[in-house]
């Protein structure tokens, strides 16, 4: 059985720091460290996967941030967080 996609996860791999500012946004620092190919990647997964990000940067701190599994697992964002998990189907860049 194929695991999910972890947008967070993934962005970790490449040595990325992301969070939300203080106006929700997210943010990512390191970018332009990575090499195009990986940049692109990267811009990819925070434009698709945007609302599952938010609700994994929504944590009280970094430690605490919850893994697509465990979001699935415990229902949250509904419809919505199950639909950003699986309508892309996109289980791996690697």
């Amino acid at each position: 059985m194929r695991t999910p996609f972890d947008p967070l996860k993934f962005l970790q791999s490449l040595r990325l720091d992301v969070e939300l500012d203080s106006k929700g946004q997210i943010t990512v620092h390191g970018m332009r460290f990575l090499e195009p190919h990986k940049a692109k990647q990267a811009r990819n997964v925070l434009k698709i996967y945007d609302k599952l990000l938010r609700m994994q940067l929504d944590a009280p701190s970094k430690t605490m941030r919850p893994s697509v599994r465990k979001l699935m697992a415990l229902g949250e964002g509904g419809d919505q967080g199950w639909a950003v998990c699986h309508s892309a189907r996109v289980y791996s860049f690697m």
